[in-house]
């Protein structure tokens, strides 16, 4: 039997701390997707040298990662590409009410069409139905809690990790078990924002509005969707989804059929969307590539620099101290926050498999169906999920969408924290949610 080297795992997380720490200390030269894609490949070359003793073959183990990489793309740009084609446009006025309600539809949709898609159709709304406010910083802070992280919990479209447990074999009905958890998290945090809200509104009596560039997209008039045919597209990708985790079970000996049915699902209804989607309507909304390119971009090096580390936790899961639900939610939440819950998803689930699995042979971190209907797997998997989803949202770094709200903000000439300042927001308001989680449930 092959036993993966403890060095192995060292390109992966070289590299998880490079993408943190460059952002901060070199932020030029991470600017370029260029700079990001090469250090991706160079990441990658000792993860796939670290591979020649592999049981199924250097070639083998890139092609399965392949796989699941393109996948997981192709969900993201047709995600990203179909709700940039949705524009919500009329007087809307961001009063407490309006603006909870936006969260809570935010942490819904999330769970439909994804962080990133929920993200990128509801920030700019928001963002224009208060622009009459002196100090909106809070609902950024909030929308990244509740829209681009925690709402996704309910569903493999949902959030990237969920995502990638779907495409390892996890059932797709799966995650409503972690309703409950959902629920309490989004509540919690929707009361928390109407209270911070209404505050806010009444130390803002009297003072000055603030100066910024008029949108055409705040006008008066009824409330009204433009590019309304991507709902339509939006349901084509569940159903896409769905049609290929039916296919799953019947194609195990063939996987790549199944992620070229996704694939070409996916191609399809993005196609679709960008030829009956009117040109002003993406332009209404600042319609970039530029956010989809630099995630290609780093997850390439995160795909490649993953597969002998989960390979080494797979074989060595036992033995490293981290074996009750609550380790798993709050170990796999900690790494989510300062680095990226996807690939934080698929270690601890093949952490998870170690233990359960104590040596027997009996689970593999390559189909964790297996691992969701174990007795005590689905507890640690149920954990996993919570932690890698939930805790996303502690820094801006932990999930992709963060990013991507922040620029959008900043866009609209919004004050958004500091990097260790969202941190002081985040620790003061979630980690005592998060307690309250693991202590109920875990």
């Amino acid at each position: 039997m092959h036993v993966t080297p403890p060095w192995a795992v060292i390109p992966f997380v070289g590299y998880l701390l490079l993408i943190a720490a460059l952002p901060l200390f070199a932020g030029r030269l991470w600017e370029s997707n260029r700079n990001k894609l090469i250090l991706a490949i160079l990441a990658g070359i000792p993860a796939v040298v670290s591979l020649s003793g592999h049981p199924d073959g250097v070639l083998a183990s890139l092609f399965h990662t392949g796989c699941d990489y393109v996948a997981f793309m192709a969900l993201l740009v047709a995600l990203f590409a179909i709700s940039g084609g949705i524009r919500l446009r009329g007087a809307l006025i961001g009063t407490p009410l309006v603006n909870t309600a936006l969260l809570a539809a935010g942490a819904v949709l999330a769970s439909l069409i994804g962080t990133t898609g929920a993200s990128a159709l509801l920030i700019r709304p928001l963002l224009r139905a208060n622009a009459h406010r002196a100090r909106p910083t809070h609902l950024v802070v909030f929308f990244i809690f509740i829209v681009a992280n925690a709402g996704g919990l309910l569903t493999p479209l949902g959030d990237p990790p969920l995502f990638l447990g779907f495409l390892r074999g996890v059932p797709f009905a799966w995650t409503l078990r972690l309703a409950p958890a959902w629920a309490l998290v989004n509540g919690v945090l929707l009361a928390l924002f109407a209270a911070f809200d209404r505050i806010a509104i009444v130390r803002e009596r009297g003072k000055p509005r603030p100066t910024r560039p008029s949108d055409p997209a705040l006008e008066v008039g009824p409330l009204r969707i433009e590019g309304g045919i991507n709902l339509l597209w939006l349901l084509g990708i569940v159903g896409v989804v769905f049609a290929t985790g039916l296919l799953g079970p019947h194609l195990v000996r063939f996987p790549q059929v199944q992620t070229l049915v996704q694939v070409a699902g996916m191609a399809l209804f993005a196609g679709l969307s960008w030829v009956t989607t009117p040109r002003g309507v993406r332009e209404g909304n600042r319609f970039s590539w530029a956010p989809m390119v630099e995630v290609a971009a780093v997850f390439l090096g995160v795909f490649v620099t993953m597969i002998p580390a989960l390979s080494y936790l797979e074989q060595r899961g036992a033995s490293l101290g981290v074996t009750q639900p609550w380790q798993f939610f709050w170990a796999s939440g900690a790494l989510s926050s300062v680095l990226d819950n996807a690939p934080t998803y698929l270690t601890f689930a093949s952490l998870a498999v170690g233990v359960t699995d104590a040596g027997a042979g009996l689970l593999s971190a390559t189909n964790l169906g297996a691992l969701a209907v174990h007795p005590t797997g689905q507890q640690l998997l149920a954990a996993v999920s919570c932690g890698s989803v939930m805790m996303g949202a502690v820094t801006y770094i932990g999930n992709g969408p963060n990013f991507m709200v922040k620029a959008i903000a900043e866009q609209h000439r919004v004050r958004t924290p500091s990097f260790f300042g969202y941190m002081a927001w985040s620790c003061a308001i979630l980690l005592p949610v998060f307690a309250l989680i693991s202590r109920l449930f875990f």
